[in-house]
């Protein structure tokens, strides 16, 4: 699957998993806090805080930019958003 989305896990040490192409990472739960209190950003800047949040690792900082990149933000952020409202954490 393209671009980005979130993944709910459930009852594990990581609740969340941030898919991005093929790959996929877990996301901590004050991550997904922080992100939630953010729902009138624009997708640019929900992208860059998560980007930002996500960890220091340029290699994965630069996968996600480039999968967020493969289909229209908008939607993708719209969609990330959703999820957020849906499964607080």
């Amino acid at each position: 699957m393209k671009g980005l989305r979130f993944e709910w896990l459930g009852n594990r040490h990581y609740h969340v998993v941030l898919h991005f192409g093929e790959s996929f990472v877990p996301v901590e739960d004050r991550i997904i806090r922080f992100l939630s209190e953010q729902p009138e950003t624009t997708p640019e800047k929900f992208l860059e805080e998560t980007i930002d949040r996500m960890g220091s690792n340029p290699y994965l900082r630069k996968q996600i930019r480039e999968a967020a990149a493969e289909g229209d933000l908008q939607i993708q952020i719209a969609a990330m958003k959703d999820f957020l409202v849906k499964f607080k954490v």
